[in-house]
């Protein structure tokens, strides 16, 4: 019994010595520096053993690559990778046995995730940042956890997003003249990045610029080029704006004309960030000036400020005036309907035959999302509900569905006799019993005056639902003995009337899942 307390003692030792010392994955592996040779990694005491499989490395690079299998230092690390472009070290596979993948344990080796702008993107773990054009722009790590282990992959990005078959996947088509936007305003961008006393990266939230055109696609366009040009200066983390909004709604931050020192202020507070950048654009002839300030949160005082004229690309100069976000293939009549929360109308399309949904679009000006709320009812105020909120980049749009059941729609955690299961028949006959852990408050409006709430499933996302409503001409739900049944036919053939496709649904729902 002593014997097997001193082996098991033995091997936490072990654990914790490696688990205890992290790897700085941005500036290498181990003792190994990103652009180290092979040689030293000899000098380092690995045992290097060469890969000859072209068909493997082809399908990892797009140009020829040395790889090595490498002899582990430690018996937790089951499988380790040293990948060398013109001899020089850019990337570092690996596998560790590990029963416990949580993210704690996960930080003991490779370091904090807050601080290293690590995410979790479903069952992985990323250092990443995506652009408005969907371009990783950033990535040192992915985490994948599965049947006791962790694959590692860590890389000098700027080597890797070149020659990488799996950046080049990441990565959508950037056009030429976004490109020269982020160039014109890359000396805007070094004059409003900031530094910290700590030496630590500074992290910033940008909100949307404003222009006297009120053209929000103008805005979010030339402030996500800023953010990206700021970004490429490698100086400063940046809360991505899908996140910044989400943290203003939950503290029911209201916002109204201009952004000044003060409300650019509390909007740095509420998201937890050093500085936000704001600003506005005068349109004059066939270039924007661009005027922008940065906010120290701490103090609240202007820490920078300038402005740049840039010039009006293609997209920029096609823009009209006035536009509020993308526009649809037809021209929608409108009537009114009874929220069933403020018992005031709201607006929604025109019903067709047979067709029991109903539609409510508006503009979120500050998020840059337009909403499309679908609601079908029962023979009551009871709705089912498929929210999509669209982005003009599709990678920040969102489908949440759910069902309303009752004013307050109370949900899982207000008591135990209370939990929110829901029996759910569709099309299929069978019935799936699922237990909705949240809720979510429609906006019905742009004013933010009429909603309703009602519950949704976080934990497993939404497609679940709207494949069994879309897929079915009438779905039943049953909850605490009450049965009510929905016609849903028509969800598909309502979305296009606004020109939505499921391609688009699909593929924001594929977000969620992330």
């Amino acid at each position: 019994m002593k014997k097997f307390l001193l082996i098991v003692l033995i091997q936490l030792f072990v654990f914790g010595l490696i688990f205890g010392a992290t790897i700085d994955s941005k500036k290498g592996y181990g003792s190994l520096a990103w652009k180290s040779s092979v040689q030293e990694a000899k000098n380092s005491g690995y045992i290097l053993t060469r890969i000859n499989d072209n068909n493997y490395l082809s399908k990892l690079y797009n140009i020829w690559v040395e790889a090595y299998k490498v002899t582990p230092k430690d018996n937790t690390v089951s499988s380790l990778q040293f990948h060398y472009h013109n001899g020089k070290l850019f990337a570092v596979t690996e596998m560790v046995n590990i029963s416990d993948s949580s993210q704690a344990n996960l930080e003991k080796r490779y370091g904090g995730f807050s601080n290293q702008g690590i995410v979790k993107v479903g069952q992985h773990y990323m250092d990443i940042k995506f652009s408005p054009d969907g371009e990783a722009d950033f990535l040192s790590i992915i985490i994948s956890p599965s049947n006791n282990s962790v694959t590692t992959i860590m890389c000098d990005w700027s080597v890797y997003k070149d020659i990488s078959i799996v950046s080049k996947s990441l990565k959508k088509k950037t056009s030429t003249a976004k490109n020269s936007i982020v160039d014109e305003l890359s000396d805007l961008a070094n004059k409003l990045v900031q530094e910290k006393l700590d030496g630590s990266k500074p992290s910033y939230a940008f909100v949307a610029l404003t222009t006297d055109y009120k053209n929000t696609l103008v805005d979010n366009y030339i402030t996500d080029a800023l953010s990206e040009a700021m970004f490429n200066t490698g100086k400063i983390k940046i809360i991505e704006r899908k996140n910044l909004e989400t943290i203003l709604a939950e503290q029911k931050f209201q916002s109204s004309g201009l952004v000044n020192e003060q409300t650019a202020k509390d909007i740095g507070m509420i998201a937890g960030v050093d500085f936000v950048c704001y600003g506005t654009l005068k349109d004059i002839e066939d270039v924007f000036t661009v005027n922008a300030r940065v906010i120290d949160v701490e103090t609240g005082e202007i820490a920078a400020m300038s402005r740049v004229n840039i010039t009006k690309d293609a997209y920029l100069s096609k823009q009209p005036q006035s536009a509020v976000g993308s526009s649809t293939s037809s021209t929608i009549t409108t009537t009114s309907v009874t929220s069933p929360k403020t018992s005031e109308p709201v607006q929604s399309t025109q019903t067709v035959a047979n067709n029991a949904w109903k539609v409510t679009k508006y503009y979120d000006e500050f998020g840059g999302f337009t909403h499309y709320v679908f609601t079908v009812n029962s023979a009551d105020t009871r709705m089912l509900v498929v929210s999509y909120q669209k982005h003009e980049n599709i990678a920040n749009s969102r489908v949440i569905a759910g069902v309303h059941w009752a004013n307050n729609c109370s949900y899982a955690g207000w008591g135990d006799d209370n939990r929110d299961d829901y029996d759910i028949k569709g099309k299929e006959g069978s019935s799936i019993t699922k237990y909705f852990n949240n809720n979510w408050k429609m906006h019905t409006s742009s004013s933010e005056k009429e909603y309703f709430w009602f519950g949704w499933d976080e934990k497993s996302g939404s497609r679940w639902l709207v494949d069994i409503i879309r897929k079915s001409d009438s779905v039943a739900v049953r909850r605490d003995g009450l049965t009510r049944r929905f016609q849903t036919a028509g969800l598909m053939d309502k979305m296009a009337e606004y020109g939505i496709t499921w391609a688009e649904i699909d593929a924001a729902l594929a977000n969620e899942e992330f």
